[in-house]
């Protein structure tokens, strides 16, 4: 259980990273004037998508933790 939770964990960091490295590349490309390279490469999709799937994962991430500490209680007892 402990090693699902840290995977999640260390995949929700890298998508964090990667909606920080499209958002900073959007940004760029926005200063620029270049808009048409932002909707070439669809950038605000993706960095909506990769919220909707941040916080999905976070969902999961919460149930998974609930799961753990509710064993150990039980275990506990």
């Amino acid at each position: 259980m402990d090693n699902m939770i840290n995977g999640y964990v260390e995949s929700c960091a890298l998508v964090k990273a990667r909606i920080g490295e499209l958002t900073l590349q959007r940004s760029s490309l926005e200063r620029q004037g270049d808009t048409c390279t932002i909707k070439e490469l669809d950038l605000d999709r993706r960095i909506k998508l990769l919220y909707c799937e941040y916080g999905q994962m976070q969902e999961v991430l919460f149930a998974l933790r609930g799961y753990a500490r509710r064993r150990e209680q039980s275990a506990e007892t």
